[in-house]
């Protein structure tokens, strides 16, 4: 993941970058009653899903929107100052991912999913997924593109919530940890990011 304003092409508001520190919003990460609007307190949530370089099937998208809301309500209690929280996900191929990753990481290869945090009063970030390497990842791992594209999303989620697998051996820990309890919401009972990559993994 990467810690750094979106590119232009990703842009729905100024970026910033993202505060809080890493690791330590695992206590956050709670069940909620529901998404969006459950109580007078409860944060609107809302979930934005395009495309760059492909054509995704709508029951995908559908899909990822439905998994984005349940991930926000999942955290709601991380969301709680917001009046209202909106995550937005980019499917790509590979060729535009690895745009982005040479561009803002310094990496001339395509990866897996890649996070641009904001601090905006409704805009969590952007997630970018990459369905190219998520369809190598599943053949690799034993499960189908939904599945994984899941496990990056709730990797990415939890990048703009602050999380950071590479600063430490704990800080990996707390995000495995946390990938799982938010893989657990979705149904998944599989390894997150972390834990499959084996502690502290090279997004």
């Amino acid at each position: 993941a990467v810690f750094r304003p979106a590119p232009p092409a990703l842009r729905r508001s100024p970026w910033l970058a993202m505060s809080g520190g890493t690791g330590g919003g695992s206590s956050n990460l709670e069940p909620s009653a529901g998404t969006g609007g459950s109580s007078s307190s409860a944060a609107a949530l809302s979930v934005l899903v395009g495309c760059q370089g492909l054509d995704a099937e709508d029951s995908l998208l559908q899909a990822l929107e439905a998994d984005g809301l349940a991930l926000l309500a999942a955290a709601a209690a991380a969301l709680e100052d917001r009046p209202r929280a909106e995550l937005s996900l980019t499917l790509c191929d590979s060729d535009f991912i690895r745009g982005l990753n040479a561009q803002w990481r310094g990496k001339d290869c395509a990866t897996d999913v890649l996070s641009f945090p904001q601090d905006d009063a409704e805009m969590l970030g952007d997630v970018v997924l990459c369905v190219d390497v998520a369809d190598r990842q599943a053949a690799e791992r034993g499960h189908e593109r939904r599945d994984e594209l899941r496990v990056l999303l709730v990797h990415g989620l939890l990048h703009l919530l602050g999380y950071d697998h590479e600063t430490s051996d704990v800080d990996a820990a707390e995000m495995s940890e946390a990938e799982g309890r938010l893989l657990g919401r979705l149904g998944w009972r599989g390894e997150g990011l972390v834990a499959a990559a084996g502690g502290r993994a090279a997004a």
